[in-house]
């Protein structure tokens, strides 16, 4: 394997913590300083639910307030 391939090989098996971009570990979702305490992490698909739900509740609040509004 050439070094092109190693360095991309390197770059995936790490992930950027969700709050300020640090590189972090694979698996993990938060760096140490973000989580100082070391609680339990959410998975990234847990943070992307949470923000697809606030995307449907605000939707759902503009439509009943155009409704009534009407």
């Amino acid at each position: 394997m050439d070094r092109r391939g190693m360095v991309a090989m390197k770059r995936r098996s790490y992930d950027q913590c969700l709050r300020c971009g640090k590189t972090v570990m694979y698996g993990r979702s938060v760096c140490k300083e973000c989580n100082p305490a070391g609680l339990p992490e959410p998975s990234p698909a847990q943070y992307h639910a949470i923000v697809f739900a606030a995307v449907l509740v605000t939707l759902a609040v503009l439509g009943v307030l155009a409704f009534v509004l009407r």
